[in-house]
């Protein structure tokens, strides 16, 4: 996808003059609005179960029904109409929630419910969105196992397109709901929703899917068992429409008992397509995690983009590398992509991320992230927790952010997630003080209005987690009067008067664990979760 040329002139707009709003927190928890599962379109999933029953929404319909929940400002607090949205897809390997071995992957995915609360909070309108999910993993065929893998990413980002339309569509012709500027969108992945957002950022011509030789059949047997000649492309767009999610149409012949489409299986088409005719254009994508299909696919001209990645990722390669699936007490492979190293620095190559040269961002985490990352490339945020056994590299731990209920009947399936909610927290903490100045930036350069009200102290923390030392900066000029560190129980363990800009406090007494910071300026109090380790 091209983008939207941005204004340059805008650029000359300083972070200061942006005002709080969109890059702090200026509403409470309690100022927060949800709208769940909004429906935002609806699609063939050849996956779904279709049993008829009195209890199945897709009793004999493989049209399954897309929905999202909406994070938003209060219309009592809040009256800016023309808000930016921010969309995160979650994780979870493309297969439903257990069936991927984990007790993540879906939008109420504790990380995503956080970081969608913290937009919100920050004057985003935030979208946790589900997407169809399905693919043949454990088939021992390898042109089944990669072909079904391509077309479940082929499938997310014809759903993230009919989203995009879905709120352009909203605010050009039904009132505006939500209050948004839709034109001015923004897209997170977490894990496998890190592949949505490479995809859309990159895919805009059928060749991109069909041309390479890793996308062609090798057999002469189809996903769905239909007859193929080798060389086909997996992706036959008479069967499942573009990659806009176009053609291939299926016929609509009624709707079952709760009001879900039903269709026609006697013609080739298995695509519904949702709010034609409406923009489909994002501002910049963001993946944690998860990698690009295809390094072919990211061209000059194509969006923005941000990446946090684990060095050590086994499942989503953090430089260019084979994808591989667990099947049984083997791993088989399933296609070789490009990882978030590979992909940035060709973005930065190509001059797709100029936008962000010369900001100087003095954030803590990027300053402290070219210190230790030895790659030294803009826009990517290296995270360095290597495997704890070299023997068993599939056990690492490659997204801090995540943590779920201990008592999810599948969280002993995932051993490489520790679960601690507050260094998961801290992690999601850094993630956001990387991200956020440079969407500001994005928005900016597309004239964003704006903060409004009066100026929030800034302050940098960092490193966090940390070893003790931690460093207290303050960003906007204000001294820094006091620094108070409580533990869980709410008890003061350290206090320090300062009346400086910047300050390191020596903690490395403290036990390891999670610890709530105070910093107070000119009447003015902050506070950030501290995770000592």
């Amino acid at each position: 996808m091209k983008k939207i040329t941005l204004l340059m002139g805008a650029m000359m707009i300083s972070a200061m003059a942006f005002g709080q709003r969109y890059t702090n927190e200026i509403f409470t928890d309690s100022e927060i609005v949800v709208q769940s599962d909004v429906s935002y379109g609806v699609n063939f999933n050849p996956y779904v179960d279709t049993t008829t029953s009195a209890t199945n929404p897709l009793s004999g319909t493989n049209l399954q029904p897309l929905q999202a929940d909406f994070y938003m400002p209060s219309p009592a607090v809040d009256t800016v109409s023309d808000r930016p949205v921010v969309i995160i897809w979650h994780t979870g390997s493309f297969i439903p929630k257990g069936l991927n071995g984990s007790p993540l992957g879906t939008r109420k995915d504790s990380a995503v419910v956080e970081m969608c609360k913290r937009f919100a909070k920050m004057g985003y309108v935030s979208v946790a969105a589900s997407y169809r999910l399905g693919w043949l993993a454990n088939s021992t065929n390898l042109d089944v196992r990669r072909g079904s893998n391509l077309l479940a990413v082929y499938y997310s980002i014809q759903d993230a397109k009919a989203l995009v339309r879905y709120l352009n569509l909203t605010q050009l012709g039904a009132g505006n709901p939500y209050g948004i500027n839709a034109s001015n969108t923004i897209m997170v992945g977490q894990g496998s929703g890190g592949y949505i957002t490479f995809a859309y950022a990159t895919i805009d011509k059928y060749s991109e899917v069909a041309g390479p030789a890793k996308f062609k059949y090798q057999d002469s047997t189809g996903i769905f068992g239909q007859p193929v000649l080798p060389g086909d492309p997996y992706v036959d767009t008479n069967m499942v429409g573009d990659i806009d999610g176009y053609g291939a149409a299926i016929t609509v012949t009624g709707q079952n008992a709760f009001g879900v489409p039903t269709m026609d299986y006697s013609g080739t088409g298995r695509n519904y397509v949702n709010h034609a005719g409406m923009p489909d254009d994002v501002l910049m994508v963001i993946n944690m995690g998860g990698a690009l299909g295809d390094g072919a696919w990211l061209e000059q001209g194509d969006v923005p983009m941000l990446s946090i990645h684990s060095k050590y990722d086994f499942f989503a390669p953090y430089d260019t590398g084979m994808v591989y699936v667990p099947i049984g007490q083997q791993f088989f492979p399933v296609v070789s992509v490009t990882g978030s190293y590979g992909a940035i620095k060709k973005a930065n190559d190509f001059g797709n991320n100029d936008v962000f040269l010369n900001e100087n961002y003095t954030d803590a985490v990027w300053v402290d992230q070219q210190a230790t990352n030895p790659t030294g490339e803009e826009c990517l945020y290296t995270i360095e927790i290597a495997p704890a056994n070299a023997l068993t590299p599939w056990i690492v731990h490659t997204a801090p952010w995540n943590w779920y209920d201990p008592n999810d009947p599948y969280a002993n399936q995932n051993p490489a997630n520790p679960n601690v909610e507050s260094t998961s927290q801290a992690w999601i903490d850094t993630v956001m003080s990387f991200i956020v100045p440079r969407m500001a930036t994005v928005l900016q350069a597309e004239g964003v209005p704006a903060g409004i009200g009066e100026a929030q102290l800034v302050v940098d923390v960092y490193p966090n987690p940390s070893n003790g030392l931690i460093t207290v900066k303050s960003k906007g000029g204000a001294v820094i009067d006091r620094v108070s560190l409580m533990d869980i129980t709410g008890r003061v363990v350290l206090q320090e008067d300062l009346g400086v800009l910047s300050k390191t406090i020596h903690a490395e007494h403290l036990r390891s664990g999670m610890y709530l910071m105070n910093i107070e300026s000119n009447g003015q109090t902050m506070t950030k979760r501290i995770s000592i380790r």
